[in-house]
């Protein structure tokens, strides 16, 4: 059997089409949930009393999402404009969604630098979006939030 090594959670990448060379704060709730159907309540009952279940998947209770920070920077604007592009013209946006949307990737790295795992992102859109607070007394850098949703997330790697 293999060695079993640990992967560090500090030593990842974030791209999307176009959107390369970002300071990523992190990623993060890389998640999607299934749905099933059939369990609510017995299927059937059978011979000798025995009670009949039936599970099975009926695909997800919403599409697969995931967190991105990044930090702003002066005159990078890329994930926000990406944002407005797909919003629609009636919320201040450009109402491109279907021609903009990106894939992406979530690259995760051991000590050494190598690439150790992998999740493809397709079919990308921005959800929401919002900048850290701002206050005098901080000493945190400006953060940007978006929650992107995915048509399809694998992990390949």
């Amino acid at each position: 059997m293999a060695d079993l090594i640990p992967i560090p959670t500090s030593r990842y990448y974030v791209e999307f089409d176009g959107l390369t060379d970002k300071l990523i704060k992190s990623v993060s709730e890389v998640t999607f949930t299934g749905q099933t159907a059939g369990h609510e309540k017995p299927l059937a009952s059978t011979k000798g009393g025995k009670t009949l279940w039936q599970s099975t998947s009926s695909g997800f209770e919403e599409n697969p999402n995931v967190t991105v920070e990044v930090y702003v920077t002066e005159g990078d604007m890329d994930f926000y404009n990406w944002m407005l592009n797909t919003m629609p013209k009636s919320e201040g946006g450009q109402g491109k969604w279907s021609s903009n949307r990106k894939n992406g990737s979530i690259v995760a790295y051991d000590s050494e630098d190598t690439e150790v795992i992998r999740w493809n992102l397709i079919n990308c859109w921005i959800k929401s979006y919002k900048v850290s607070d701002f206050n005098s007394e901080s000493k945190d850098l400006a953060v940007e939030t978006y929650e992107i949703i995915a048509e399809q997330i694998n992990r390949i790697k």
